[in-house]
């Protein structure tokens, strides 16, 4: 909506404003103000100079302007004006003239020194008692319906008393001791305390959920660990309790961490504080660890200190930076830089084979961890352990010396009495018809031909080209000295951490294992902390993948003591 008035010859006025309000024992009392605009706007809205409180004035109902040849008003909208009794939409005015605007009256008056005009503004015809009836009968409180706030604040409070606290309470105690209907009488009973529970609990805990005092064993008391190692038994301390006797891990409560009724899905608190709290000053608290400080993945965490075979004769295993350039002593000889070359890995069948990193390193289920390498799934394909042309497809146990030296002398043995042998340099008594009886000085001959082809067989197993390929031998005066040094491969690089190969799925293995480069099998083919950080970043990051520490490093630690004694859970 826009004011129909006129603006040639328009300039600002300066305005005496007065609001008069007759008192009710007589006199009046007046409200002036001094407004300098290009229009006066008079109308029940704020914006309006002239502002009319009364609903029966509309939201914009004229405009007062100036001009050089006096003071002009004129109506705005559909609703006319009152102009000394007479209905106008637009007039000019002079002193002494009464415009009459709903129940108001604007009188114009001689304006002060220095003012260009003065308007005083009355209401004349004030809501009657018929007006404020109707209003007060339009509407209804909650007294009047009989509603009464204070009675209906007691009862919804006595309900809730009731319903929330006393039913739930008198249910333990009306059912404390009857045990026919299940745990504390209540499996079948009605079960009070429903409205207790803070929500959704946990999948694996669901076929316990109605039965509260599985967990809550005392009423109105924190659930405590032995409720917790109930069932899970195993579960272990984080370090040793007698070596650290911290209270906040000998006295930490299972529910601090682990929290239920939370949903079907675990939760556990991930925050890292609740980690570095301890290890971001370690070293100071606790003088005779060997763990380094630690606060945040991206910018105070260790180099990565894998644990590695340092003695496999003594099967020793010692945790080594690769900072330092660590080397792995597993007592076996192996080039991936040979293995990924097509040219040199022959068949013995003829041609050649092309190997990736999933030719021999394949996932475990999940994705976690790598399965075990093994001779007879990773290497036989081309390894093969056949000892004589004359039998192709038979082939002498793996990792057994012992083993092989009796298979080779049984089998050679076997030949020997059954005949038949093609071997030009064999004596009569083997190359004989299949099937003939020995004579006792040929049957001698026989076993003693069969002897020294099983030597001659074991040198060869034994050989440089073929266990010699990949493991140390060592040979003593006799063949049945000779040995294979134990093998010592490590299976779990960093045994205090977790990893997860499935989830990246999305990588090559050569963007974090150098292994084309790897000449020897001493070599550690782990990638540095700096290349993990290229993607990964602390808890706090925004612009990397947030790592706390739970991502990697778990709470509990295998090789530690029950976290709750086996006394004390039978005690409860």
């Amino acid at each position: 909506m826009f004011y129909p008035f006129f603006t040639i010859g328009e300039v600002d006025v300066d305005l005496r404003l007065a609001f008069l309000t007759r008192r009710a024992k007589g006199g009046v009392s007046t409200k002036e103000e001094s407004i300098s605009v290009e229009s006066v706007r008079i109308g029940r809205g704020t914006e309006n100079e002239v502002y009319l409180p009364d609903p029966r004035v509309p939201l914009r109902m004229a405009v007062m302007h100036h001009t050089a040849t006096g003071l002009y008003v004129e109506a705005a909208g559909t609703t006319d004006l009152r102009l000394n009794g007479n209905v106008v939409r637009n007039a000019q005015v002079a002193v002494g003239d009464v415009v009459g605007i709903g129940p108001y009256e604007i009188v114009v008056e001689e304006p002060p020194e220095g003012k260009d005009a003065s308007i005083s503004v009355e209401l004349v015809q004030p809501m009657g008692d018929d007006v404020k009836e109707l209003l007060a009968r339009s509407g209804t409180s909650l007294s009047a319906g009989g509603m009464s706030k204070r009675l209906w604040a007691w009862l919804l409070f006595l309900v809730i008393v009731v319903g929330f606290v006393g039913l739930p309470i008198g249910g333990q105690f009306l059912h404390s001791g009857d045990t026919s209907n299940g745990p504390a009488g209540m499996k079948n009973a009605v079960s009070f305390d429903i409205a207790w529970k803070s929500g959704e609990m946990l999948d694996a805990h669901k076929f316990f959920a109605d039965d509260c005092a599985a967990c809550h064993q005392t009423a109105f008391k924190m659930t405590t660990n032995e409720a917790c190692a109930s069932c899970h038994s195993n579960v272990r301390h984080h370090a040793d309790p007698v070596g650290f006797p911290d209270e906040k891990l000998t006295e930490a409560r299972c529910a601090s961490c682990h929290k239920d009724h939370q949903g079907p899905r675990p939760l556990m608190i991930e925050n890292q504080t609740v980690c570095t709290d301890c290890h971001q000053d370690l070293r100071n608290d606790v003088p005779k660890t060997t763990l380094v400080n630690v606060s945040d993945f991206g910018t105070d965490h260790p180099q990565f200190r894998p644990t590695i075979s340092t003695d496999p004769a003594k099967d020793i295993w010692t945790r080594v930076s690769l900072d330092d350039s660590p080397k792995e002593l597993s007592n076996l000889k192996f080039s991936h830089t040979i293995h990924m070359d097509a040219k040199k890995m022959r068949l013995p069948s003829g041609g050649t084979k092309q190997l990736a990193c999933a030719s021999c390193h394949v996932e475990e289920p999940g994705g976690g961890l790598m399965r075990k390498i093994d001779m007879e799934t990773q290497c036989a394909d081309c390894h093969q352990l056949t000892f004589d042309p004359s039998a192709p497809k038979r082939q002498v146990t793996h990792g057994k010396p012992k083993v092989v030296l009796r298979e080779l002398r049984e089998f050679y043995a076997a030949r020997a009495l059954e005949g038949g042998v093609v071997e030009p340099t064999a004596p009569a008594a083997v190359r004989r018809r299949p099937g003939t009886s020995l004579s006792v000085p040929e049957r001698k001959e026989a076993l003693e031909w069969s002897r020294e082809r099983a030597v001659r067989a074991a040198a060869y197993m034994f050989s440089a080209s073929q266990c010699g390929t990949c493991h140390v031998v060592v040979k003593g005066d006799k063949p049945s000295d000779w040995t294979v040094r134990p093998v010592r491969l490590t299976e779990r690089w960093q045994p205090k951490s977790v990893f997860n190969h499935a989830k990246h799925s999305d990588m090559q293995c050569a963007d974090c294992h150098q292994a084309a480069e790897s000449k020897v099998s001493a070599d550690v083919l782990l990638p540095k902390i700096e290349t993990c950080r290229n993607c990964h970043g602390g808890g706090e990051t925004v612009s990397k993948v947030p790592s706390t520490c739970t991502m990697c490093h778990g709470f509990h630690t295998d090789d530690q003591p029950p976290m709750v004694k086996p006394k004390e859970m039978a005690q409860k």
